[in-house]
């Protein structure tokens, strides 16, 4: 019998893992190198401030986050993880994806509700 720590398809998993990293590191690039200054307003949408302050802000999260990240080691069926990068780095980008979609649920909400339409209608 196999332990229950052998996961089977981990290594594929961790290559659609590094794959997907690359993927979104390459879009982030291509998306924010191939805005001209054309489009840079679309119906008075700041879309290339909107680009660059999601970029920033995503790093700034990400930077944050796995600086302040827990590095306690952790057993986890039995073997224990005492690497501290990966602790850090894993408690960071946890956390980040919950405040990023905390944050994305906010906005949406906020475009929902109106607000921002009955304020412009008003003057």
């Amino acid at each position: 019998m196999t332990n229950i720590g052998d996961y089977l398809l981990a290594e594929v998993i961790l290559w659609f893992i590094y794959a997907t990293i690359i993927i979104v590191v390459l879009s982030v690039v291509r998306s924010l190198r191939n805005r001209t200054d054309s489009i840079a307003e679309s119906n008075r949408v700041p879309r290339r401030k909107i680009a660059y302050g999601v970029a920033i802000t995503t790093l700034l999260f990400l930077t944050i986050a796995c600086l302040a990240g827990s590095s306690t080691p952790i057993i986890i069926n039995g073997i224990s993880y005492t690497d501290r990068f990966w602790l850090k780095t894993t408690d960071g980008l946890i956390t980040v994806s919950l405040i990023m979609m905390v944050v994305a649920a906010c906005f949406v909400a906020y475009g929902l509700s109106g607000i921002n339409r009955r304020i412009h209608q008003k003057k």
